[in-house]
């Protein structure tokens, strides 16, 4: 399968963190040098772009109230009209070399998001969890590059920490840190290094690989059942949306050699639903 870029998105600097909003029927993404976020409504092609005065790491939309976006402050949220945005919790305060990177809610509506070194020497990071009464508490740490969060159960996570080329399997209790590893995947077989990812709804992963410009699914056991080709070589996320969730949307940096990347691109995946 070949993944097409979207008509009219822009080439991004570093394209991220893909998200389907099923109420407005749009997918939103962000660029994170760029300062954006990038809307595209589907059943009209209408593109909005949303300039930021933080560097984003991810978009968070909620079912009521303001999206939430992880930054190089902390959890913040975002006023959609202006671009401004609100400080709801400070997370590493004292460490300007670092920022948020990937996140999403989890099965409970907490945003949840890791940290990772900006600039210096590589120093392990931590995943963050912002608790419904404002508090922000650690939950996993030790990760370089936290990625690819995905719950397919409420109290199961699944979890990248790009450098390894793993993708682990925890319990996710509802309250208190992330629990127990129960399985972890070694993918350093495959080309790249794995990046976002998320599920279809028969629980398998849909993993980006930064560097190997493809995004491969994999069973919750590790086997190799499809690969998604994407003409540009920094594929970071991905997400299911449309109206019947079986559009792939995928997200990519720029890279010099190649004048796709850094745009948005899907792939219809007959067959294959996203999970709401």
């Amino acid at each position: 399968m070949r993944a097409e870029p979207v008509a009219d998105t822009p080439c991004l600097t570093l394209g991220e963190g893909p998200v389907w909003d099923a109420a407005a029927q749009s997918i939103h993404w962000i660029g994170i040098p760029d300062r954006e976020v990038l809307t595209l409504h589907r059943p009209s092609g209408r593109l909005a772009v949303l300039e930021l005065d933080v560097t984003p790491g991810t978009l968070m939309p909620a079912a009521e109230g303001s999206p939430v976006l992880a930054t190089e402050r902390g959890f913040e949220s975002l006023d959609t009209a202006t671009g401004r945005t609100e400080l709801l919790a400070a997370v590493e305060a004292d460490r300007p070399d670092r920022r948020m990177n990937d996140g999403k809610r989890d099965p409970y509506g907490r945003p949840v998001a890791g940290t990772m070194q900006r600039t210096g020497p590589q120093q392990p990071g931590l995943l963050y969890r912002l608790e419904s009464d404002g508090s922000v508490r650690p939950i996993l740490d030790g990760l370089a590059i936290p990625n690819g969060l995905a719950w397919p159960e409420p109290d199961r996570l699944w979890h990248i920490d790009t450098p390894t080329r793993r993708i682990e399997f925890y319990e996710y209790p509802e309250h208190g840190p992330v629990g127990r590893r129960i399985r972890s995947l070694d993918v350093s077989h495959l080309p790249g290094m794995p990046d976002g990812m998320t599920l279809d709804e028969a629980g398998n992963l849909w993993v980006a690989f930064w560097d190997g410009g493809a995004v491969h699914c994999l069973s919750p056991e590790g086997r190799l059942l499809d690969t998604v080709e994407v003409p540009a070589p920094r594929t970071t996320s991905c997400a299911f949306g449309g109206p019947g969730l079986d559009t792939l949307f995928i997200t990519t940096a720029r890279s010099g050699e190649h004048p796709l990347s850094g745009r948005l691109f899907e792939l219809a995946a007959p067959g294959v639903r996203g999970r709401a």
